[in-house]
């Protein structure tokens, strides 16, 4: 299978692809009347996506064959939505990935031409805004009434996640940790208790574990020192190895921000000033993505710097434990 495109995609793939999450989520999220047409059997993953290469950054998708009581098979089409509000044209875009499937399904072959399997679109979304997109191409045709008689109802079902309590999102820690984590990244000022609830939620050593932690310090608008009081909340005995295993994320994310604020100050302060100004700011950019805001004394003494005394502080901005240490002499090697 291709390898995930984005950390949305990344943390829905690592959700769906355990058959036991697969069939809890599937059978939570469907409405009931077609939930309870599925066997006990577990859904099977079927290999390909069908969304459109542009749209491959807002949306995600997995296909599944399901089988129904009474032994016919049905293919079961999930698609995360993960723009931060609704998007008109998912109607006709989910009409053109149905196609697609039962394209590929049929082969050309006559006999499975006439023979399709019936298709369960649901759709997951966790925007910012409420869903308010027809669930029916029928509903986007400009049609009179006695022209839609003539037609038959293409409809899906959304499960608008994100007004949802939390814990109603799933009656599986793991299910109910994965979904949470995809809601609360629009959400500003999460409150700390509500991050240490998803991380309290996600099963130890898994790898869907390390995706959510992952994904929180790529996406969330919190500070490293924000992240590691949740994770001492949540799970205090593994806090420091957890935090072990993103660290290269946070170093990444700091000087990722630091290069942005420090390209930005110098574009503005002018090529010939700006040099040494521009370093300035890729230091406190990755200080206050690692701790947060950095006082007005910091910012004052790095200032009076020149751009050679600034170039290793970049370095150390990066691997020092505190603000405070950036202007420690570095420990010596142990003999």
């Amino acid at each position: 299978m291709p390898k995930p495109t984005n950390h949305h995609d990344a943390l829905f793939r690592a959700l769906l692809d355990d058959p036991r999450r697969a069939a809890i989520l599937l059978r939570e999220q469907l409405p009931a009347a077609l939930a309870a047409r599925l066997t006990e059997d577990p859904p099977r993953l079927l290999d390909g996506t069908y969304i459109d290469e542009h749209l491959r950054d807002t949306q995600s998708d997995r296909l599944y064959e399901v089988t129904l009581t009474g032994g016919k098979p049905a293919l079961l089409y999930v698609l995360l939505e993960h723009k931060s509000a609704p998007d008109p044209g998912t109607p006709l875009q989910l009409l053109g990935y149905l196609v697609r499937i039962w394209t590929r399904y049929a082969e050309g072959r006559a006999t499975r031409l006439r023979r399709l399997p019936p298709i369960l679109p649901l759709v997951l979304y966790h925007g910012r805004q409420p869903w308010s997109v027809p669930t029916s191409i029928l509903d986007c045709l400009d049609a009179d009434p006695d022209v839609r008689e003539w037609l038959r109802d293409l409809r899906y079902q959304v499960r608008d996640l994100g007004p949802m309590p939390y814990p109603e999102r799933s009656a599986d820690p793991a299910v109910r940790a994965a979904l949470g984590a995809l809601c609360a990244v629009f959400v500003r000022d999460l409150a700390p208790a509500d991050l240490a609830r998803i991380l309290r939620d996600l099963p130890d050593g898994e790898a869907l574990e390390r995706q959510v932690l992952v994904y929180i310090v790529r996406h969330y608008a919190i500070t490293e020192t924000q992240f590691r009081a949740a994770l001492a909340a949540a799970k205090p005995a593994r806090e420091e190895a957890l935090h072990m295993t993103v660290a290269q994320e946070w170093i990444e994310r700091g000087i990722e921000k630091g290069i942005q604020q420090g390209i930005q100050q110098g574009i503005e302060k002018g090529v010939h000033q700006g040099f040494a100004q521009g370093q300035a700011a890729a230091v406190i950019g990755i200080l206050e993505a690692r701790f947060g805001v950095v006082d007005q004394r910091l910012r004052q003494r790095l200032a009076e710097l020149d751009a050679d005394a600034l170039r290793p502080l970049i370095r150390r901005a990066v691997t020092v434990d505190s603000v405070a240490a950036l202007f420690e002499p570095p420990s010596a090697p142990p003999h």
